[in-house]
């Protein structure tokens, strides 16, 4: 007997049971946070007030004070209750730049709690050994980063494209959607826990990656998150079958989807895309991205094998946070105009002009950060499928990153109006931008460079 969706609205995608664990959940146990302020909100009541376990992936933590006083708080509950333990992956280039950074903070908190705070500092194996001395702060970043965004409070888990940091919690728009359910809260600890043993701990190295070489670090973590993965598959598809996969409380269905291309891990690229290829004619994809930099792939699937109506959303140059930054990287918001142009001028000569749209999203002291998916089935006013994670849908995310994400299938009425509304107030801010992507002025030194370097983008 194979599982599938009840909804015919959803038979189309009865393929992704056999892709990723599938974890059902009712509606009503899932929160969508719609800004920043209420993201850091919605982090502190949980930090506060957790009784078993914090988890936390991110690529850093923040210095400001709001960073600060959540770490704080986080800190005061662990102290009042012996039984909660905090751990925290994150970036180790991010983490460690300048001498007030992530790991200096955590260290100052957690003093006198190691036992129950542990932190741990994920370095892509390209940058292990000399190579992380030999290119500059900031630059050796673009190599490869930690860039999952968990957020785990006993059994809630956020789902976000957002950094534990003051930015994320004042004016940086991003999305974050909160599930309330077990299995996927151990899910994704248990995910933490797989790259944190090859990661460096805040004292000592990993003894998975100590004198090992990239080759046995690719190798082993690939076949200890594959090992992880199929294992919840084959938990939760059981669970499902012996259940008859009809439970009236369940009109929701939560797939992980895990991006690791430095492991040969790509479930979340091969989802995506197969998803794109299945939504039928007369159905609406809306795209969201940070950075528009999509990979060949992405732009393949989306010119000639997608078949419904597709916008992508992503941010103006005002809106990117790169804008006004100091050297080479000021010129970040230009190339990913640059390349936006260029996938328009593939919009045209594929004759998907009718079919595709771009916007950009604008707001007066806003950054944009957004990143996702959302499908609208044929003949329907609101989504019945979301992405929302870390990934961008660039080449970073699909190469060079760690990435989380998550999709999302509902049948609920409200669940379904609740991620219209989401999507409808990003969109309150974009205008489409086909006509000045043509006319917008571009430094010739990014015109000249943007080619060598969009890979790291």
């Amino acid at each position: 007997m194979s599982l599938r969706f009840r909804p015919p609205e959803l038979q189309s995608f009865n393929w992704i049971f056999k892709d990723s664990p599938c974890f059902p959940v009712s509606a009503s146990k899932i929160n969508i946070i719609t800004n920043p302020k209420q993201f850091y909100e919605t982090l502190s009541e949980r930090f506060r007030f957790a009784k078993r376990r914090i988890s936390i992936a991110s690529l850093y933590i923040g210095t400001g004070e709001l960073e600060r006083k959540l770490l704080g708080l986080t800190i005061e509950n662990i102290k009042n209750n012996d039984n909660v333990k905090l751990n925290v992956l994150l970036d180790y280039q991010r983490g460690t730049r300048g001498e007030v950074n992530s790991l200096s903070l955590f260290t100052d908190f957690t003093n006198g709690l190691t036992d129950r705070c542990k932190l741990a500092l994920y370095q892509t194996p390209r940058l292990q050994g000399s190579w992380s001395k030999v290119l500059p702060s900031r630059y050796n970043e673009i190599v490869g980063l930690q860039h999952m965004k968990l957020y785990i409070s006993d059994n809630s888990v956020i789902l976000s494209g957002a950094n534990c940091s003051n930015d994320y919690f004042e004016k940086r728009q991003d999305r974050y959607i909160e599930i309330e359910d077990e299995d996927l809260a151990n899910f994704y600890c248990e995910l933490i826990d797989e790259v944190t043993k090859f990661s460096k701990l805040t004292g000592k190295v990993s003894s998975e990656i100590d004198k090992s070489s990239k080759e046995v670090v690719v190798k082993n973590l690939n076949q200890n998150v594959n090992k992880l993965i199929n294992k919840w598959k084959e938990q939760q598809n059981s669970k499902l079958l012996s259940l008859g996969n009809d439970l009236q409380e369940n009109d929701t269905w939560i797939f992980p989807l895990i991006q690791m291309g430095e492991f040969n891990i790509n479930l979340d690229e091969q989802a995506t895309c197969t998803m794109l290829e299945t939504v039928p004619k007369g159905g609406f994809v809306r795209l969201a991205t940070g950075y528009f930099n999509l990979t060949e792939k992405y732009s393949k699937t989306l010119l000639q094998n997608c078949k419904s109506n597709i916008s992508l959303l992503m941010a103006h140059p005002n809106a990117n946070g790169f804008m006004g930054a100091a050297g080479p990287a000021g010129g970040i918001p230009h190339a990913y105009s640059l390349i936006a142009r260029e996938f328009w001028q593939q919009v045209i000569e594929y004759n998907q002009i009718s079919r595709v749209r771009i916007l950009e999203y604008e707001r007066q002291g806003w950054t944009f950060h957004a990143k996702g998916l959302w499908y609208y089935p044929p003949g329907k006013e609101f989504p019945w499928l979301t992405i929302v994670g870390s990934a961008n849908l660039g080449e970073r995310s699909v190469k060079r990153d760690l990435e989380a994400q998550a999709a999302i299938f509902t049948s609920s009425t409200d669940l379904q109006k609740r991620l219209h509304d989401e999507c409808s107030k990003l969109h309150n801010y974009a205008t489409e931008c086909s006509n000045s992507l043509q006319e917008r002025q571009v430094p010739l030194w990014v015109r000249a460079t943007v080619g060598l370097f969009r890979t790291y983008f």
